[in-house]
């Protein structure tokens, strides 16, 4: 017993909380806010962040798919795809408000809405649904790498001799490369989210070359898309085309939900809340744009050349080998190859393990940081087998499509919350105290009616997601129903969250502060806290904590640090 202890007391993760009391959740420094000196995040980082994000292979695979998926002409493919990004980056900016002006991430904000201890159960759900992603990604990054490797060992590659039964559903090749990614992978997991904005910088200026250089080579095969003939039935009837619009926005959400959920573990970071919204407006959609459109394009002209579609990326760089094997086009592939690889490992840590970390961290802040989950979700990859998750891809798909049916109504009732409900005032303290008292505690630690409005919200598209996997049961409706899952759930779940906030009135502040004005944001400019509020962690009521070392100081009149604190507050710019 005494060697579990001196284990345990080893790799316990130091508690911040201890000196705010008894009663205080425990915490640790990646659960607090995140002091000045941390926010490193400046405005081209949250440009380029989408610029890096956006070209992977599962944005290019979805951007050749809507054409097949959706049934409708190219002009509409596009328009929808278009039209579906413009509604999601309102979606994206408008989560990234509150970590970025509160500098807390999703595990911790997630009590506001939820309920100190009702938080955890979403905060979970996201969880999971990360491990899946991170592994599935990582098996998209491996097929990149498969295909790099072709370009420079050629056969003697792809003759590698298969150990393998088939019932493992995988070639001895493949898990080669698979393990060789994760392994370039990994020492990325030893980065802290503060540093990984050089990472993704890089990255943002590699993944467009790369990706222009495909599509020229792809247009001057093909002699350009032609009509974007593929030989697929093409709806026409107004009614078609509508539903087509709907199962386009609800596949671009499907693939994005994740990061929109997100934005709290990245907005943290940022020196300003303004850094959050017009740089994000302007990568995410022109990054979302671009990629989509390449892939319809270079989709379509290399059908024209090789009368065949190809929907995956690393099927495209195949068949150009297949039928060009020479130094120009094995130079010019494996340039794509390694560039979208390395893209793919970016996304996963800016989707799923950034993600993950955050959320262990929340659930388990004794034994979890951000690097220690990353650490984790990076070994749980082989544990989910993503080769055998993709052997029936139909209901694969299907299964982390339905995700966004269940995230969408947590966004929804974040925002309503957030916007409608407390109007951008969050007392932070209260987000790390177990009393009773607190604001956030709600019902035992539960936002009852949060959790029915989301139960409520996701609920309305349960019918279609059971007729994804059984076609022949109920009617066509739950399958319209469905295909406007993301936006109907998520709508939905701030009309009930705020139609119940009405009823029950929740508290906004602590009651010894319940006559304090509740305009906008009007806690942003003390970060969340009361002049008698503890600091926690390095960050406080403005005069609490010294700014520039983070130590706690005295608040008696006269202090020449309040002072000091004071003309910062009156001189900074707070957006």
């Amino acid at each position: 017993m005494d060697a579990l202890k001196k284990l345990d007391k080893w790799i316990a993760v130091e508690d911040t909380s201890t000196e705010r009391g008894e009663d205080q959740i425990r915490s640790n420094e990646d659960l607090d806010p995140t002091p000045s000196d941390r926010r490193t995040w400046k405005m081209y980082n949250y440009i380029l962040i989408w610029a890096q994000s956006a070209f992977n292979v599962n944005e290019w695979n979805t951007g050749a798919s809507l054409m097949k998926a959706s049934g409708l002409p190219y002009g509409q493919t596009i328009g929808s795809a278009i039209f579906s990004i413009f509604v999601a980056v309102i979606f994206t900016i408008a989560n990234a408000r509150a970590g970025s002006t509160y500098h807390i991430g999703y595990p911790t904000l997630a009590r506001a809405t939820f309920g100190v201890y009702g938080a955890y159960f979403f905060v979970a759900a996201r969880g999971f649904v990360a491990i899946i992603w991170f592994s599935v990604q990582s098996y998209y990054g491996s097929m990149c790498l498969d295909v790099a490797l072709r370009c420079m060992f050629g056969h003697k590659w792809l003759d590698l001799k298969n150990h393998l039964p088939a019932s493992a559903d995988v070639q001895s090749r493949i898990l080669l490369a698979f393990f060789l990614f994760w392994l370039i992978q990994f020492p990325l997991m030893f980065v802290h989210p503060r540093q990984i904005r050089h990472f993704f910088t890089v990255k943002s200026f590699v993944l467009p070359c790369a990706t222009i250089g495909l599509l020229i080579f792809c247009v001057k095969k093909g002699h350009g898309p032609g009509n974007y003939d593929l030989g697929l039935p093409i709806s026409t009837s107004s009614s078609a085309i509508g539903w087509g619009w709907m199962s386009v926005m609800n596949s671009i959400f499907g693939t994005i939900s994740p990061m929109i959920i997100n934005q709290p573990d990245i907005a943290r970071y940022a020196k300003k809340p303004s850094d959050t919204i017009l740089p994000q407006a302007i990568g995410f959609v022109l990054a979302k744009i671009m990629i989509m459109v390449v892939g319809m394009v270079a989709t379509a002209s290399i059908y024209r050349s090789y009368g065949e579609v190809y929907w995956n990326m690393w099927d495209l760089m195949n068949a150009i080998l297949d039928h060009s094997w020479n130094a120009g086009a094995r130079t010019g592939v494996f340039f794509v190859a390694v560039s979208f690889g390395i893209g793919t490992a970016g996304t996963n840590i800016f989707g799923n393990s950034i993600p993950f970390a955050c959320d262990i961290t929340g659930l388990l802040p004794k034994y979890f940081t951000i690097l220690r989950g990353q650490i984790v979700v990076a070994i749980l990859a082989w544990a989910i087998v993503p080769w055998k998750f993709l052997t029936d891809a139909a209901k694969f798909l299907t299964f982390l499509g339905s995700y966004s049916i269940f995230v969408g109504p947590i966004l929804g009732c974040m925002l309503a919350d957030y916007y409608f409900v407390k109007r951008g005032n969050i007392h932070v303290p209260s987000l790390f105290t177990k009393k009773s008292s607190g604001v956030y505690h709600y019902v035992y630690g539960w936002n009852l009616w949060a959790c029915f409005a989301w139960a409520g919200a996701a609920s309305i598209c349960i019918p279609g997601l059971y007729r994804a996997y059984y076609p022949e049961s109920l009617s066509i409706s739950a399958t319209r129903m469905y295909q406007m899952g993301y936006i109907l759930t998520t709508i939905s779940s701030m009309v009930f969250y705020y139609c119940l906030s009405l009823i029950f009135k929740p508290q906004i502040y602590p009651e010894a502060h319940r006559d304090t004005p509740k305009t906008w944001e009007y806690m942003r400019t003390t970060d969340g806290f009361f002049e008698d509020d503890s600091p926690i962690g390095k960050v406080g009521y403005f005069g609490s904590v010294d700014v520039f070392t983070g130590e706690k100081v005295d608040t008696s009149e006269g202090s020449s640090v309040k002072t000091k604190s004071e003309k910062i507050l009156e001189t900074v710019s707070i957006v």
